[in-house]
């Protein structure tokens, strides 16, 4: 593992992928001499960043206790230079073996905190299997909208969390208030992800009453349209419902219900769980994607509309 000293732009996410790393390493070869510049810098990295008020997840409250107890030498009296970390570098291997103690006590929780993700999936996958399913019997005919939010390269490096939910935040409004070009809009569901190459990201499930709009590919850009108002330029999106990425799908036999489907067409709606699936199903790579730290110990990282019967053909704005 290299230092990232060389990275005065490192982001906040790639900051946190780096630290998972390192515990993960720590768990599998101990805690080692080898490792003391990488954690030093570690905790230089992550120390303006951290945020005692924010819920750190699995491997990331592993680390944090780590730094606890370091920074409890750290602010020492008889430490002359409490003003960096310069003197992890001097740890001996007798502290070593205590970090490594401590860092395997965190191990069950570590593992908790990544089953009850695995299992908050499968239940956000019931849910909105069963909301779209009644929409799906409610409507002749929806029409499929997806369009990933994030932001763009030279913006990546400032995004932190704290920015990332103001922004989204922002975006769920306009969609709950049925603004402008949500009008049609019968149901919707989101799904936030933290890559290590995309950063913050939004997965993103419109979907309109197909008998008032026909045009999927517009209605996704619109929407990544005003993602980048909300962000000033900062943010990026990416419209599948585009005939270029929709050819790409056919080509490659992995075709998904974008756009019209129908409940009087046999096989429409296995085309649309293909959508559903993609957004809530666990898979290893959606669980390398899972959120690392939240504003606050409840924020969601899923949701959707409701089906209320009463208020169709609307939906309910909760």
């Amino acid at each position: 593992m290299k230092p990232y000293s060389t990275h005065p732009n490192y982001s906040e996410t790639q900051i946190l992928f780096a630290i998972e790393r390192f515990v993960i390493d720590v768990f599998t070869t101990g805690f080692k001499q080898p490792q003391l510049p990488v954690f030093k810098e570690l905790l230089d990295l992550f120390d303006p960043i951290y945020n005692i008020d924010y819920s750190y997840s699995d491997y990331l409250s592993v680390f944090i206790g780590l730094k606890l107890i370091i920074d409890q030498m750290r602010y020492d009296p008889n430490n002359e230079h409490p003003d960096n970390y310069e003197f992890v570098l001097d740890l001996d291997d007798e502290y070593l073996k205590f970090l490594e103690i401590a860092a395997n006590s965190m191990r069950a929780k570590v593992q908790q905190d990544l089953n009850q993700f695995v299992l908050q999936e499968e239940n956000n996958t019931k849910s909105l299997v069963d909301y779209v399913e009644a929409l799906f019997n409610h409507y002749s005919k929806l029409l499929i909208v997806r369009v990933d939010l994030g932001y763009t390269n030279e913006a990546k490096s400032d995004i932190d969390i704290d920015r990332f939910y103001r922004h989204f935040e922002f975006m769920r409004n306009r969609l709950s208030n049925k603004d402008t070009f949500f009008k049609d809009i019968q149901g919707y569901s989101w799904a936030i992800e933290q890559g290590k190459e995309k950063g913050y990201h939004v997965h993103l499930l419109l979907i309109y009453d197909g008998a008032k709009v026909q045009n999927g590919s517009y209605y996704a850009q619109r929407a990544g349209e005003k993602w980048q108002e909300i962000t000033n330029g900062e943010g990026s999106y990416f419209n599948l419902n585009c005939k270029e990425y929709k050819n790409k799908l056919r080509q490659a036999g992995c075709e998904i219900g974008l756009g019209m489907v129908s409940r009087n067409n046999e096989g429409d709606w296995d085309l649309l769980l293909a959508v559903i699936s993609y957004l809530t199903l666990v898979r290893e790579d959606k669980v390398m994607q899972r959120l690392r730290v939240k504003v606050e110990k409840n924020m969601q990282t899923f949701g959707k509309g409701q089906y209320v019967t009463k208020k169709r053909r609307g939906i309910d704005r909760s």
